[in-house]
């Protein structure tokens, strides 16, 4: 029997002391509840946090914070910001920051053939969006608003060519501003502070693509720090090999009725487990990476409340002492006290 043990308490420390998180997945793999129990663990040990979406015409995190996020941060809770970056508002901030006089950016957001046009240009709209996170993540005036800035990226394979366009920024410019800006999103990615999580399933097609997507992070966006891989929905192992034998048995009899739809079960859990176990192997062999193997969460009881399962999830292996009550994650010692 594989033994899912994974260093929960490490890797959660490991990635809070980071300055900026990048997590990704396929869609429907729950990043975003895994990046929003991020951010409450983070909060609940005093840190400043921005949680960000990018682009996205319906914010996931609406549900979890009961609240839409628009362009500019704003607090859903003591300690925690929530914004979307959205692409209109990232141009325009982006325009006046490349076009020196303030006129002529004006004139330039004002003509609409501009807008048309960025529309159809390959990559400018990860150029201009990655460039409205920069805002968030480098320091002003020597100091950083935020300690730990979260952004929950598009699934997968938008998520590496989002990441990717500094790559080829840089290769198509030579001198100017959007190659100086190219050049310091290519720094945030790179930088030590920063790190990629992927949000995997234990499903085939999943692991496929998160250990597809991993190997093109180390070919080309190297040094962006190799990433930890999150398996969620993942149960642990509850069937000894004596009672598989047994229910193998009874899947072999002719029964029916309630005798019928418990063995079904039995052996629907089983194949859950295996392939839980197997796509762990294939994920800490193929790809020698972290794996933080998390449970299967109750459904159906709203977003800030699985949200809140997975957070407290995360806080009994962290050390980190939470509140839950009230659906709000609050630190219940003087740790929350921020200096």
């Amino acid at each position: 029997m594989t033994t899912l043990v994974a260093p929960v308490t490490d890797t959660t420390r490991t990635l809070l002391d980071r300055r900026l998180l990048l997590v990704t997945g396929k869609g429907g793999t729950g990043k975003t509840t895994y990046a929003s129990a991020l951010a409450l663990i983070a909060r609940a040990k005093g840190k400043r946090v921005l949680l960000v979406e990018l682009d996205s015409q319906r914010p996931a995190l609406t549900p979890v914070f009961g609240v839409e996020p628009g362009y500019q941060p704003i607090e859903v809770l003591d300690g925690l910001d929530v914004c979307n970056l959205t692409w209109e508002h990232a141009l325009q901030q982006f325009i006046e920051g490349v076009v020196p006089a303030g006129r002529v950016a004006s004139l330039v957001l004002q003509n609409k053939l501009v807008y048309r046009f960025l529309d159809f240009t390959p990559g400018s709209q990860e150029i201009v969006t990655l460039s409205a996170l920069t805002e968030h993540v480098r320091p002003k005036n020597g100091r950083h608003r935020y300690d730990l800035v979260i952004a929950d990226l598009p699934a997968t394979g938008h998520a590496f060519s989002l990441l990717d366009i500094t790559r080829s920024a840089l290769g198509l410019f030579r001198s100017g501003p959007v190659r100086e800006r190219a050049t310091e999103m290519r720094a945030m990615i790179t930088a030590p502070t920063t790190q990629l999580v992927l949000v995997a399933l234990p499903e085939e097609m999943v692991v496929n693509e998160t250990i597809e997507t991993t190997r093109k992070v180390r070919s080309a966006l190297a040094p962006l720090r190799v990433p930890l891989v999150v398996l969620t929905r993942a149960p642990p192992p509850s069937l000894t090999d004596a009672e598989k034998t047994v229910l193998g048995k009874l899947l072999a009899e002719p029964t029916a009725g309630r005798a019928r739809e418990v063995s079904e079960a039995g052996r629907w859990e089983a194949e859950l487990e295996q392939s839980t176990a197997d796509s762990l192997t294939r994920l800490r062999e193929e790809l020698q990476v972290p794996v933080l193997v998390l449970p299967v969460l109750a459904r159906g009881e709203g977003a800030l409340r699985v949200v809140g399962q997975l957070t407290s999830a995360l806080a009994r292996t962290s050390s980190v002492p939470v509140d839950l009550r009230g659906g709000a994650c609050r630190s219940t010692s003087s740790s929350s006290a921020r200096g």
